[in-house]
């Protein structure tokens, strides 16, 4: 039978495996299973436990006519008889209780603001949790606005907002304990600082997090681990690094403490490592340090919805640590001693692993997606890297009907000589012979990738007809400190070099291209040269440009992260003193050459590249008669095209694809 072309709609077909946890037995393993709402817009989660073997059971369920329910965040508690998880099925997110042979779930807290982070303690008597504002009410100031029914807003903070967010209040993100059994509170952080990342040491004698207590936290954010010994009830400055931090994770032995971050300073791009530090000496060392790949996964696909924090993890001897790193456009499975010796990969290449757990020295079980499968849960024999048993196959029917085009990779030479990744999806129904319109994609970022992962809107691209081109310029992350780095001082200069050196291999060494029919589109960075190129050549018949940045000058006092994001990517370009450049770097100031017919794309509530940018740029041509249209989305944030509500995603891709569709001829 004959595939159908994929759809918008298809969307809110797919169902998102994530955060697989294995039990303390080793014999089970719990998981996040999303689903797409489209009746009530929006995303609804559930837990299910897998003894290994197949996909499982559901474990958890709570229908709700008004709420969409997210079960997430499942943690085995340490002799495996319960699993902890976070709902929001009351309406704020609490911890719940389930029992692992069976019953109902039942409520552990009920906090009036809901609860963040949570981690059980070694014994299982109590909870480590994070609670943002008082325990019992808002912060005194919130309720006096309350009072007043004021919806004025005073800021003070130079930090006051964050996309996906907004503006923050004056409450910051506090620990506590939980006493399971009588559910009593013991608050152990106080004043005008925000801690997260909660660990307890193997002994259950300490407390480990982070956060930071600087003066000047605001303006260069360096975070600090704390130790908190519970016995004497007092917290100790354990270290203050000197860069990004996260994932702390204790050895089994109490021995060491190992981190994902770096040394170099908040702002900065370059490669995520793995830090060892001693818990005898509290001497760091940098594990990965000849591994020139980022720890993480940076490649960026909008079929995807994993709920689980990146993690590092311990073998049992303490002697090695597993973790995922970005190469080219993979993300694999690699562990690492105490040595800094950085084992092969030890899952599947052209694949990306969204979430681990180990399940001993030689099995792991991964969330692994390919550019055909959105992500199923498999077993994986780390001794053979090619030995993979899938568990689930959640949206095996829907792959059953739908035709998805498989990438071709390919390596091309920059101008300079550089080497650049890239990859082409041919058209549904494609035939030899025919030509073909093309569309030009560009990820954001920078520093992130394309790779080896469901692009849903690539797909409907390609099941429209159209050849879909994608690349990785430098900036992007993947390919070394180096290459990520190249593009720092130079927006618009390589970068974009990289990118047109693709369109032109693409269109020398696969004939099926019409070089009549190029069209362009990307977001965020993606956005920014997107309005670069269209000021630049004619050669597209039409643009889409989406949460894109036009001017540098008013992004550094409007994004959340404009004030430094700016300085720290054009060369620290200052504010008064470098006007000139950052009007250079500016799109908008080459306005007057653009005449390809452009598309702008904005959320109203994206705070990382405000509305101002969208309406700047739609002004600008409006006013010099270019054929443009802005489309604003309410309620959305820069994350439209990856969490927003699925009826504005599946709108955002009919103005999309439409605007391309209405110019072929």
């Amino acid at each position: 039978m004959t595939k159908r072309p994929i759809t918008t709609d298809d969307l809110c077909e797919f169902k998102f495996v994530g955060d697989p946890q294995v039990s303390p037995n080793k014999d089970k393993a719990a998981y996040v299973l999303t689903h797409v709402d489209k009746e009530k817009d929006g995303y609804y989660s559930y837990i299910y436990v897998t003894d290994l073997k197949d996909e499982g059971r559901q474990f958890t369920s709570h229908y709700s006519k008004d709420l969409l329910v997210k079960d997430t965040s499942p943690k085995w508690s340490p002799d495996g008889s319960t699993i902890a998880f976070r709902s929001n099925r009351t309406g704020k997110n609490q911890i719940w209780l389930l029992h692992t042979n069976g019953g109902e779930a039942t409520q552990l807290t009920d906090v009036k603001q809901g609860v963040g982070d949570f981690v059980w303690s070694p014994d299982g008597k109590q909870l480590a949790l994070t609670i943002t504002g008082d325990l019992k009410h808002t912060s005194e100031k919130t309720e006096e606005r309350k009072e007043r029914k004021s919806d004025v807003k005073v800021i003070t903070r130079l930090r006051y907002k964050g996309d996906g967010v907004g503006i923050y209040n004056d409450d910051h993100k506090h620990i506590y304990l939980l006493n399971v059994e009588t559910k009593s509170y013991t608050k152990i952080t106080e004043g005008d600082h925000d801690f997260s990342q909660l660990r307890f040491s193997p002994d259950g004698k300490s407390l480990f997090y982070i956060g930071t207590k600087a003066e000047d936290k605001e303006w260069g954010y360096l975070p600090a681990i704390w130790k908190y010994d519970l016995a004497l009830e007092k917290e100790a400055l354990f270290y203050q690094a000197n860069g990004y931090i996260g994932a702390p994770s204790l050895s089994p032995d109490g021995k060491w403490l190992a981190v994902a971050g770096h040394m170099r300073g908040e702002r900065s791009q370059g490669n995520t490592n793995i830090l060892l530090l001693s818990l005898e000496s509290g001497k760091v060392t940098n594990l990965t340090e000849g591994f020139d790949y980022t720890v993480g996964n940076l490649v960026g696909v909008d079929a995807k919805y994993d709920t689980a924090e990146f993690r590092l993890i311990w073998d049992s001897t303490s002697t090695h640590i597993y973790f995922s790193a970005t190469v080219g456009g993979d993300c694999q499975i690699f562990k690492v001693t105490l040595e800094g010796e950085v084992s092969s990969a030890l899952s599947p290449s052209n694949a990306s692993v969204t979430s681990f757990d180990i399940i001993s020295d030689d099995q792991a079980v991964l969330v692994l997606a390919t550019p055909l499968s959105t992500g199923d849960l498999v077993i994986q024999d780390l001794k053979n890297v090619n030995q993979v048993d899938q568990l689930t196959d959640w949206n095996h029917e829907l792959y059953e009907q739908v035709h998805l085009s498989t990438p071709e990779n390919f390596h091309y030479k920059s101008t300079d000589g550089w080497d650049i990744e890239g990859w082409i999806l041919k058209p549904y129904g494609f035939e030899e012979g025919k030509k073909y319109p093309m569309i030009l994609e560009i990820h954001g970022g920078p520093a992130t990738a394309y790779g080896n992962g469901l692009h849903h809107e690539m797909q409907v691209m390609a099941s429209k007809g159209y050849v879909v081109l994608y690349t990785n310029p430098r900036g992007s992350h993947g390919y070394g400190h180096d290459f990520v780095n190249a593009v720092i001082g130079d927006y618009g200069g390589m970068d974009y070099e990289d990118i047109m050196a693709g369109v032109d291999y693409a269109l020398e060494n696969y004939d099926y291209i019409n070089s009549n029919q190029l069209f362009v589109t990307g977001g965020s960075y993606g956005g920014y040269m997107t309005n670069v190129i269209v000021t630049r050549t004619e050669r597209f018949k039409a643009a889409v440009t989406q949460r894109s940045i036009c001017n540098w000058h008013s992004f550094y006092g409007t994004s959340d992260i404009g004030f430094f994001f700016t300085e720290s990517q054009h060369g620290h370009a200052d504010l008064w003193d470098d006007v000139e450049k950052l009007l250079k770097l500016s799109p908008l100031t080459y306005a007057r050459n653009v005449k390809t017919p452009t598309l702008i794309l904005h959320s109203e509530q994206d705070l990382r590249c405000p509305m101002e940018q969208a309406e700047q740029w739609y002004i600008a041509l409006k006013r010099l008669g270019v054929e443009t249209k802005l489309v604003r989305f309410p309620d959305e944030n820069h994350d439209l095209s990856r969490s927003g509500k699925p009826k504005h995603r599946l709108e955002r891709l009919e103005h999309l694809i439409g605007w391309f569709d209405d110019r072929l001829n």
